[in-house]
């Protein structure tokens, strides 16, 4: 019964007695067959060394299809990589293929006829690898290869070949073998190592390699979702996620009694014939008016849903639809999910709808209490805020002090513009002086480079002292309590380690800290030294001793000296309180940062604690979150805010409207103006008053609300609204029973379908059977539904057997037969890939993106 993609056990690399190596040469083919059925092998690459026997090759198939096992011819081959051991690959082909023809040409031009074989033996026959696995795609097969640890590995590449790692992303991303490994751990491996690495994956396969069927074993049973074809297996290269497992177990099982087996549909002249179901992902497609609804209808119907209407004309077609559930029950007793088309937009569209529906599942889940703990930290964060303000207005007021004692001094400019022209007279007075013009041109360098040197000293000072301060401080204070509170973990000994090591780390990168500081302290302290021990020096050298002499004879020149020492005094006054501005205005914005996080953090943190309390399934979230108090913060601000003016008037309106976007720019500039007195305030309040009493309250309060991906469910698109409604209705529901969904993507925008609904289907299947009606490419192809049904009424040049009016057929992805034109019938026409590609728009596109997802040309 074809149920499209199954899964099921294949060994791909399979060794007969035609193998020079084969252990027992008294086996026969029909003991081959046998043993392979006796262990639930479903299809088996018959991979000899260095041979494709064709006889024994076709009697295996003839004797397959008596126990319904699929045999796929196939070659294993010696390549020249690896050293002291070879590197083994293999071809496997289709089904169908001619085996005379790919025998032939891979004896030619690989060197393996008999005579070759003879006379260099068995085990010395190499293949270059790269010319024998063009060739396998060449003749239309697939390249497997020994990976891991299994011996005649592709990790056994010699470093003489080029860069080892490069040449193997080269071999794997140009040929797409499958990876054959010989050890559980190497899956995990691959996956986690060395798919990242190459940036793509590929299906990892485990094999038997058996060289002798009586004591035929595998480590571990591997599994392949797919048609019993060579069509099927390629599948595992376009999702090799999804399409192969190695495990014991079948994969995706579900309980029988939560899975229908099959639909049988019996009234003459309207429609007939049984239609198997897959556990997984079923999806009806069809053109308009072909009976994909109806059919979705009448097995919701046949279940008792009352959201089929009773005018629905599908009503009166109910007697003639008998469902099988493949504990072999009818409907009684079974319970299915049923979304009508639009289902999710009603809801969505409807907010007393989605509030109630948010109500019911919050109703059905058990709550946590944390609320006293969302208080304390709240009255916490105030406490912070209400010191850092304090310092806020300190250091303004240390702001204000520098910079009015600053315009006292004077314009800076002015005071260089006039240094620059004491000097000049200075110079002109020098030239009368009693020294040469030589020793005057030194002395002038020696005083410059004093004043340089001095400035120098000045600034090492200014840094010991800032250096002094942070060693004073300590940047990693808090202990792992103090830092984390609320975090208890429930294993007594794991909150131990925790704090431990915490505690160890912070007295480690503090002593790290002071020794760092100390070194530059060191440093800063020894140039200070060396550049005062080089003042010293030239202090002392007899041409400037001797140009500070002439000076002091020099009445003009020393009055203008003394100027120009005063002036430059001043400029270092200056440029020191400059420093000390720059150095408080940075203080004072770190606290204003402070501040401004530790605010926003109100909302930070009750989302935080909304967490512990949300209902949540991945991304998808029903929760205890915030909820802006707009109007008592509207009646602070305009009780205290003087509002005379259009544009004063606006101030508030604007700051509520970005507060609520938590727009952090805006609510820094709403503080910024309090310390800088540009906000008017009502008589009796003050700038540090009215922040403190602004910044230091939680304007926040608790609300219920739906959220997506941290996306609010009121801001989101309509289509991406009822996405969430779906997935609302599924991830919240502790039901196991079929979802019965008619075409989701009418609700959601195109975005959705590709990026979200398909990754959700996707994961959804697995834990529930599916039935869905699309016409969307996207959601039958990339989704990789495992059974598609057609759907198709009659009509003139779209014929049925025997005349009825809905006609259906079924398969998998991978069933593939171009169009026979000779045909009667529309649905036996073709294969199912040839459907999709028909009916629905942009199918080619989405299979072609698909088979190219990892570089893989079909």
């Amino acid at each position: 019964m074809n149920r499209g993609s199954e899964w099921r056990i294949w060994d791909l690399h399979f060794h007969t007695p035609s193998s020079y190596d084969y252990q027992d040469r008294s086996v026969n083919n029909q003991d081959i067959i046998n043993i392979l059925s006796e262990n639930n092998v479903s299809v088996v690459a018959i991979t000899d060394h260095h041979i494709i026997d064709i006889e024994r090759i076709q009697d295996l198939q003839r004797l397959g299809k008596e126990k319904n096992i699929v045999v796929l011819p196939g070659i294993e081959f010696c390549s020249e990589l690896g050293g002291t051991e070879a590197i083994h690959f293999i071809g496997i082909f289709p089904e169908t293929a001619n085996l005379n023809t790919i025998w032939t040409k891979i004896q030619g031009k690989c060197n393996l006829t008999q005579e070759e074989i003879n006379s260099k033996g068995q085990e010395r026959i190499l293949c270059s690898f790269k010319e024998t696995s063009s060739l396998i795609i060449e003749l239309g097969g697939l390249v497997t290869i020994h990976a891991g640890k299994k011996s005649n590995s592709i990790e056994g590449i010699t470093n003489k070949l080029l860069v080892k790692q490069e040449f193997k992303q080269e071999l794997l991303s140009t040929y797409h073998p499958l990876l054959e490994v010989g050890k559980i751990e190497d899956v995990e491996s691959y996956k986690s190592k060395v798919f990242p690495n190459i940036k793509f994956s590929l299906p990892i396969i485990m094999c038997s390699d058996n060289h002798n069927i009586r004591e035929y074993a595998t480590k571990e049973k591997m599994w392949i979702k797919a048609d019993m074809t060579f069509e099927g297996l390629k599948q595992i290269l376009f999702e090799p996620e999804e399409r192969v497992r190695i495990q014991t177990a079948k994969p995706d099982e579900k309980d029988i009694y939560k899975v229908i087996d099959r639909i049988k549909l019996d009234e003459k002249g309207f429609w007939q014939g049984e239609i198997p179901l897959n556990s997984n992902l079923n999806t009806i497609i069809g053109g308009r008016s072909t009976g994909k609804s109806s059919l979705l209808k009448a097995i919701a119907a046949k279940h008792g849903s009352t959201d089929v209407s009773e005018k629905d004309f599908i009503k009166d077609h109910l007697e003639g639809v008998f469902i099988q559930w493949k504990d072999g029950g009818k409907t009684d007793g079974h319970e299915i999910e049923y979304f009508a088309q639009s289902y999710m937009h009603k809801i969505a569209s409807k907010p007393e709808e989605t509030n109630k529906l948010v109500k019911d599942i919050i109703r059905s889940k058990k709550e946590g209490e944390l609320l006293n703990n969302c208080k304390i930290e709240s009255e916490d964060i105030s406490k912070r805020i209400r010191d850092s303000v304090y310092i806020l207005f300190k250091d303004q007021d240390d702001i204000s002090s520098i910079k009015k004692d600053l315009l006292e001094k004077g314009n800076k400019a002015g005071v260089i513009e006039q240094l620059k022209q004491l000097k000049s007279k200075a110079s002109e007075l020098q030239k009368n002086s009693a020294m040469t013009g030589e020793e005057s041109t030194t002395f002038e360098e020696q005083t410059r480079h004093v004043q340089e040197k001095k400035k120098l000293i000045v600034n090492a000072e200014n840094d010991l002292s800032i250096l002094a301060k942070l060693l004073e401080d300590i940047p990693f204070a808090s202990s792992f309590i103090d830092k984390y509170p609320f975090i208890k973990l429930s294993f007594a000994r794991n909150q131990n380690d925790i704090e431990q090591y915490f505690n160890t780390l912070r007295q480690k990168y503090n002593e790290e800290w002071n020794r760092s500081i100390g070194s530059l302290m060191e440093a800063t302290q020894k140039e200070k030294e060396k550049l005062s021990s080089e003042v010293q020096s030239i202090e002392n050298e007899d041409i400037y001793k001797k140009g500070l002499r002439v000076i002091e004879d020099n009445k003009e020149l020393r009055d203008v000296n003394n100027k120009i020492k005063e002036e430059e005094e001043k400029l270092a006054d200056i440029n020191k309180q400059e420093q000390q501005l720059q150095q408080i205005t940075n203080h004072q914005t770190e606290i204003l940062q402070t501040v401004i996080d530790d605010h926003c953090s109100f909302k930070d943190k009750a989302n935080g604690v909304c967490d512990a309390l949300k209902i949540s399934h991945g991304e998808l979230g029903i929760s205890v979150a915030t909820d802006l108090h707009s109007s008592e913060m509207q009646d602070f601000l305009q009780s205290r805010l003087n509002q005379r003016g259009y544009e004063r008037k606006n101030y508030v309106q604007e700051l509520l409207e970005e507060y609520n976007k938590n727009n952090k720019t805006h609510i820094s500039n709403f503080l910024r103006e309090l310390l800088s007195e540009d906000v008017l305030l009502k008589n009796w309040n003050n700038p540090r008053d009215v922040a403190i009493d602004f910044f230091t309250r939680n304007w926040y309060g608790l609300n219920f609300i739906l959220s997506y991906q941290e996306d609010d469910f009121r801001q989101m698109s309509e289509g991406k609204q009822a996405f969430v409604i779906l997935k609302l209705l599924l991830d919240f529901s502790d039901k196991k029973c079929p979802i019965l969904i008619d075409q989701p993507e009418d609700s959601l925008d195109n975005r959705a379908i590709y990026k979200e609904l398909v990754a959700y289907i996707k994961e959804k299947k697995k834990e529930r059977q599916i039935i869905l009606v699309s016409h969307n490419s996207n959601v039958v192809v990339s989704a990789d539904a495992e059974n598609i049904i057609v759907a198709n009424q009659e009509g003139v040049n779209n014929k049925n057997e025997n005349g009825v009016k809905f006609q259906y057929t079924n398969g998998a992805l991978e069933n593939t037969k171009q169009r026979d034109e000779t045909s009667s019938y529309i649905l036996s026409s073709q294969g199912i890939r040839e459907h999709i590609c028909d009916i629905l728009e942009g199918g080619r596109i989405a299979f072609e993106k698909r088979e190219q997802k990892y570089g893989f040309k079909r």
